[in-house]
């Protein structure tokens, strides 16, 4: 059973990540943002993250997410074979 905070918190999340694709596919479609470098920049934290402060646990699951923005960002405006090296790591 969520609670009210629960279920703010939880459409917060949503209406955050709806903004940032919005944003991301206005960047991108514009010229401003590179998504190759982003993508390079999301993996490379993914390979060594910077939060050596945190749990391991919180650790893992901030890996997770950034990884999903990774794939996400690459499916949708880069041309990657399946061969390729950079997405044969994962």
């Amino acid at each position: 059973m969520t609670t009210d905070l629960e279920t703010r918190l939880q459409a917060q999340i949503t209406a955050q990540n709806l903004m940032i694709e919005a944003l991301l596919d206005a960047a991108i479609r514009t010229g401003q943002l590179d998504p190759r470098a982003l993508v390079d920049r999301l993996e490379k934290f993914v390979s060594a993250p910077k939060a050596s402060v945190a749990n391991p646990g919180e650790i893992a699951a901030v890996i997770v997410e950034v990884d999903a923005w990774a794939d996400m960002i690459s499916d949708r405006y880069l041309e990657v074979k399946v061969s390729s090296p950079e997405r044969s790591l994962r």
